[in-house]
């Protein structure tokens, strides 16, 4: 066996043990080995001493039986009766029943006075008899036949057997029964001598019209019954033995002259049809095989018994015909079509469309050249008596006057497994033994009971488990059916054994069946191991160690192909003999209930289970297993830490020491898989016999519906390898039924922990003590007892937390609260959480944003499932729960608890409470993804309550920026200015208090930390100018109408100015936003800015709702107080020229003071304006207004004088000079008012100044 070693060792062993069965499973059944049409192979026995069958004692007739005999005067027959353990004989009219187990025991029945032609032993039918009747006795005479109750108790040498009168008989009218057969339905067929076949109908009482019984002639015709006897004609030919097949609803009948009738049944069993009569069977078997040459004028063809093939064995054959000459017919009633596969026919009592011979068996003495021949018989058999079941025949031979041989032949599995190795399909080879009895036979049946594996290398048993018992007219001699493990024992068990017939022996049957042997001797029971003696053990376990081969790698083939490589691509290992024994014997143990569902549901409805396993099934095999399990515990040498202490290599190994290495660490790990697998299953069986004891139906209907679900129909190996966990969920259902019941579980807790370890651990003893306690407290009601009782549960409990299961934790958490320990609930559900989870991986995975497929995600969920027991606790106790006095009482150790209550508090509207909660976890909560508006501004308002705000200025800058997150451009201006706010806060306290108060970067120094915060000012102010641009971009489109999607686009994020002018100010033609995107990105385009401020112009100009220059200067006035003084917005020649030649071309509405008064609404100083105005005076079209402009203005800022701060720059010296120019030119131009008006203002100015 290669060591492929994969999953959990546990795992391993369980596919090791499953692959073995599965090798057992495919040993082919008997007609898979009958395909063609004859066969004729034998072998001798290995060794060759020591025979397939053998005697295993004889016993005489008594005496007394013998006296009688003497006294015989007509007729004497005999037989067995292997089912109440009996051997029958008549000597004319008495009847005896012969115990050949006791020896000499026998009982006599001579209540009648006719001879004695025949007796058979067949099933009752069902209401007619006492219970006490287990069978029923035919016993048939010339002038009638009769029925005796029989009664068996089954026990030590053969029971007790009682005859009950049952006035039961019909009339036989002279016709003597040669054959009498009995179907399990309890009807009884017999055939007479006159060749009619009947059945003894019979009923508890008479009818109106019917009797109690009746013989009713099932063969003869209606008009038979009205000629006279002297009158009919030829009889049909009598019968010499008949077969019921139960299961197929079949009854063969032999005839005298060698043909067989078969008869269906029905359906239901209750008719009688004639389907098949072959009345050339010795022509039809010739056809088959040539060699078969039974039958000729001198000597007839004779068949000397039939024999049922039960659907056990064979689906395709139903019928053995054991031929004169020993050989054996194979006849079917399955088409031929169907007969290729057995397992695919299809097991059925329909009526039989064919009857005809399908194989022939050749006798062993009909092998040519056979090497065994001469020793075991003569050439030709006579064979008078036979027996045939489960693949093994027995034919009686007349060896002699006074002795006969019985010829035996069983499947040699050894030679048939290794051809089924090398080729699809096998055929039968036989294994031929003939021991010799005394006297002449007249019955052999089997004495062992149960099914027959056609297999017998797949046996647990150290005993034989067949025997046969061969009846003559000297006595029973027992025979028993050697299996290759009988053989073995044989051989080691004598005095002196030579190594050379043991590796005979070895190469026979294979290294690995041999070490299997090996452990079945080795762990048999106490019985067995002193029948064979402590000589035996020794050298069974001689073999097993010395003989059981070392690990070795596999050899490479001469020329490898891709089915003869490794999957991974190395070289393979094979595992030694003795470690594949003990896998094999292993898996044959364990095989009657592997495969079983040990659990399965006991009521329709599937509200109860039970343990589907008989507890006397179960026991029969822990027996074994236990048996196996000390002898692997008690030699070191299977213990995988020991055995580095066994050779590594084979003397003749070239390979080098590691490879050795390698070798035994593969064997040591399966080994090691092996033993945890054996004690699992051991445990396992305790287990399920403990349900039993307890009555599991009741104590599974308080159990969930999902959990009965979950163990209903499962198997004993998923119980034992992959279903841990049901086990643990009925051993708390078994707790909780005796917990309910007040009854103690200490004793429960001990057996449990003593029978089931591995399922009871020292944890499970913790838990369920502290449920004990818990229930106890229930009980006691309040009080410092209770308080007292739950205190140990928690202390038990919190030991053991991580071991809980979550269904545990909730109702362990539900009795807490159901005392009112609160707390207890949390530091338990805490400490189940913390210990599932040591490294805190749920904790990573929670701040890695909890990604999807990730492993750590399974730890996570249990410890979710670990605090919502405590968050659903809070949950019941309302308002109270938010109270910071409830809040600070709980652990605040575990930190994804603490995000976990945070998350708690902000779904039930309490965010105020995290502020007083612990700030460090706070921080990390609000910081974690994924990030919300509401835990965005809750940090920030978390930071100022700790004067950090520094770091608050940070998390407003990035909510106003953030681009998932749902918030209104008005949102993030507002955002946007708390930043600023709080940056400026920051610097005056880090400048004010220095390294003593909250700090934004404690590692940077003051300097390095007020230039950071410096340029989050600056950065964050220059955002703002741009939001606010974008926010009048917002404003504008929606005044527009119909430009809905794009104003709400510009709520989704912050965009930059080159942004806004592409996507939205030009294409859009937003002027006033064009003309701010300037200012803030300080864009220098002076004639796209002329084209712009002429547009903004005209647009107001040509609005018919407005009135002229004032609303002209109402425009400009409003976007320069926005725009100025950015030079590039708004520059002052500019507009000073614009609005000039808006007074020149609207002279009517213009007045003078027009342009002055603009430009001062517009916050420009009257200094600039001056300046602005005096350069533009060199326009000789423009120097009368710009006079009047400036001298307006010089007005307006004397007026103003002392007002605002500007009006103190003014240049008066500047202004005084201007003027005096101006009037100079006022009087050469002959233009009075003006020289006038401009003389009135310097006047007033100078007398300011």
């Amino acid at each position: 066996m290669a060591s492929t070693i994969g999953g959990t060792p546990l795992e391993h062993a369980a596919q090791v043990v499953e692959s073995k069965q599965q090798a057992d499973r495919k040993f082919p059944v008997i007609s898979e080995l009958l395909h063609a049409s004859s066969s004729s192979e034998y072998e001798g026995a290995i060794p060759a001493e020591w025979q397939v069958v053998t005697k295993q004692r004889a016993v005489a007739l008594p005496d007394a039986l013998f006296e009688q005999y003497d006294l015989l005067e007509c007729r004497c027959f005999m037989g067995l009766f292997p089912e109440i353990g009996r051997a029958w004989i008549t000597v004319d009219h008495r009847l005896f029943l012969w115990n050949y187990e006791d020896e000499t025991d026998f009982y006599s029945f001579e209540g009648q006075e006719q001879i004695i032609v025949s007796v058979a032993l067949v099933k009752p039918r069902s209401g007619v008899f006492v219970e006490a009747v287990t069978h029923v006795l035919v016993v048939a005479t010339p002038l009638e036949v009769f029925l005796l109750g029989v009664g068996h108790r089954g026990g030590a040498r053969g029971g007790e057997v009682t005859l009950y009168a049952t006035q039961i008989s019909v009339a036989a009218d002279g016709v003597a029964m040669t054959c009498i057969a009995g179907a399990h339905d309890g009807r009884v067929f017999m055939g007479g001598n006159d060749g009619g076949l009947y059945e003894f109908e019979y009923r508890a009482s008479d009818g109106w019209l019917t009797k109690r019984a009746r013989k009713v002639n099932l063969t003869a015709s209606v008009a038979s019954y009205f000629v006279p006897t002297f009158l009919a004609g030829r009889r049909d030919t009598p019968a010499l033995a008949m077969a019921v097949d139960d299961a197929r609803r079949l009854l063969y009948v032999l005839l005298q002259d060698a043909s067989i009738r078969v008869y269906w049944l029905g359906a239901q069993g209750d008719e009688f049809v004639l389907v098949h009569h072959h009345r050339t069977v010795g022509s039809a078997a010739a056809l088959l095989c040539p060699q078969f040459n039974e039958g000729s004028e001198a000597a007839p063809f004779e068949i000397a018994s039939l024999h049922v093939i039960p659907l056990s064995e064979s689906r395709t054959l139903g019928l053995v015909a054991v031929t004169g000459g020993g050989s054996r017919l194979y006849f079917s009633t399955v088409q031929r079509a169907q007969r290729f596969y057995d397992n695919a026919a299809r097991a059925t009592a329909d009526r039989p469309e064919v009857f005809e011979v399908v194989h022939v068996r050749l006798a062993p003495d009909a092998q040519p050249g056979a090497a065994t021949r001469a020793a075991l018989m003569p050439r030709a058999l006579r064979v008078h008596a036979a027996f045939y079941g489960g693949g093994t025949a027995l034919m009686a031979h007349a060896w002699s006057e006074d002795h006969d041989a019985v010829v035996g032949a069983a499947p040699a599995c050894a030679q048939i497994l290794g051809r089924v190795a090398r080729q699809p399909r096998a055929s039968l080879v036989e294994l031929a033994a003939a021991p010799r009895v005394e006297g002449r036979t007249w019955a052999i049946a089997e004495l062992s009971s149960g099914a027959r594996a056609l297999n017998d290398l797949a046996t647990v048993s150290a005993t034989p488990t067949r025997t046969f018992a061969v009846l003559t007219n000297a006595g029973v001699t027992v025979l028993e059916q050697q299996r290759p493990v009988d053989m073995l024992r044989a051989l080691i068990g004598q005095p002196a054994v030579a190594d050379a017939q043991l590796r005979e022996f070895i190469a026979a049957y294979g290294l690995d069946e041999t070490c299997a042997m090996c452990f079945t001797l080795l762990c048999a029971d106490d019985a067995a191991q002193h029948s064979g003696g402590m000589h035996v053990l020794g050298a069974a376990r001689r073999v097993l160690f010395e003989l059981g081969g070392v690990p070795h790698f596999a050899e490479a083939p001469a020329f490898p192909t891709a089915a003869t490589a490794d999957a991974t691509g190395s070289e393979r290992i094979e595992l030694s003999g003795r470690h594949n024994g003990l896998a094999q014997y292993l898996a044959r143990v364990l095989q009657p209930i592997w495969a079983r569902a040990a659990i399965s549901a006991a009521t329709n409805d599937g509200t109860r289970v039970r343990v589907a396993i008989a507890t006397p099934e179960l026991v029969e095999v822990q027996d074994r297993l236990r048996r196996l399990q000390r002898f692997v515990g008690s030699n070191q040498r299977f213990v995988p830490d020991q055995l580095n202490q066994m050779p590594v290599q084979p003397a003749n190994s070239t390979r080098p020491p590691a490879d050795a290495t390698r070798c035994w660490q593969a064997e040591s790990t399966s080994l090691g898989a092996l033993y945890e697998l054996l004690v699992h299953a051991v445990e396992a069986i305790s287990f399920l016999c403990l349900l039993a004891d307890f009555n599991l139906p009741a104590i599974s209907a308080a159990m969930p519906a999902e959990q009965r679900q979950i163990l209903a129909d499962i198997t004993f190996g998923r119980l034992v390898c992959g279903e841990r966990a049901a086990c643990k969920e009925l051993i708390l259902a078994l707790i909780g039924s005796q917990l309910r019941q007040n009854v103690s579980i200490d004793s429960l807790s001990d057996v449990l922990s003593k029978r089931c370890s591995s399922l009871f651990s020292v944890a499970d003893v913790a838990l369920y003590k502290a449920l004990e306690a818990l229930h106890v407290a229930g009980e006691t009601g309040e009080g410092a007892e209770t308080a007292e009782l739950a205190r140990d549960a928690l202390a038990l409990l919190t030991g053991i937390a991580g071991s809980l299961s979550i269904g545990q934790l909730r109702d362990v958490c539900a009795s807490f609260e159901a005392l009112g320990q609160h707390s207890a609930v949390a530091t338990l559900a805490l400490a189940c959480a913390k210990q599932s989870d040591p490294t805190d991986s749920a904790l990573s995975f929670w701040g890695d944003g909890a990604p999807a497929g990730d492993a750590r995600e399974t730890v996570y969920r249990k410890r979710m499932d670990c605090y919502r027991c405590v968050l659903n606790m809070l949950d019941k106790r309302g308002a109270s729960a938010f109270e910071p006095r409830v809040l600070q009482q709980l652990p605040r150790d575990d930190a994804l608890f603490q995000f976990v209550l945070f998350d708690w508090l902000l779904e039930h509207g309490q965010s105020a409470q995290l502020f007083h909660m612990h700030e460090p976890l706070v921080e990390q909560y609000l910081l974690v993804e994924p990030r919300t508006p509401e835990k965005g501004d809750m940090l920030w308002h978390f930071y100022v309550h700790a004067a950090q705000y520094g770091k608050a200025a940070l998390v407003q800058r990035e909510l106003a920026c953030s681009r998932d997150m749902e918030l209104s451009l008005p949102q993030r201006i507002e955002f946007l200015s708390l930043a600023i706010s709080n940056a400026k806060v920051a610097v005056d306290m880090v400048r004010g208090r220095g390294s003593h108060g909250p700090r934004m970067a404690p590692e940077l120094s003051i300097e390095e930390e007020v230039d950071e915060l410096g340029a989050l000012l600056r950065d964050t102010e220059d955002q703002l100018e741009i939001a606010q641009v974008q926010l009048d971009i917002q404003q504008q489109l929606r005044s527009r109408g119909g430009h809905e999607t794009p104003a709400r686009a510009l709520d989704e994020r912050l965009y930059t100015v080159t942004e806004l002018y592409d996507k939205f100010a030009e294409p859009l033609r937003l002027w006033d936003a064009v003309l701010l995107i300037f200012k803030a990105s300080n864009h220098d385009d002076r004639s796209m800015v002329e084209e712009i401020w002429n547009a903004i112009v005209r647009t107001v100009l040509d609005d018919e709702h407005r009135t002229g220059l004032m609303a002209v200067s109402s425009k400009v006035s409003q976007l320069g107080r926005r725009l100025y003084p950015s030079a590039a917005a708004f520059p002052l020649d500019l507009l000073v020229t614009v609005l000039l030649d808006l007074a020149h071309e609207r002279p009517t509405e213009y007045t003078p003071g027009f342009v002055a008064d603009t430009l001062l609404q517009s916050r420009v100083p009257h200094y600039a304006a001056f300046e602005a105005l005096r350069n533009i005076y060199k326009r000789v079209d423009m120097a009368n207004t710009v006079a009047r402009e400036i001298a307006a203005l010089t007005t307006m800022w004397i007026d103003a004088r002392g007002g605002s701060g500007d009006s103190q720059n003014m240049p008066v010296m500047d202004v005084d000079a201007a003027l005096s120019l101006y009037i100079v030119n006022a009087t050469l131009g002959n233009n009075i008012e003006l020289k006038a008006e401009l003389q009135r203002v310097q006047d007033r100015l100078r007398q300011v100044y």
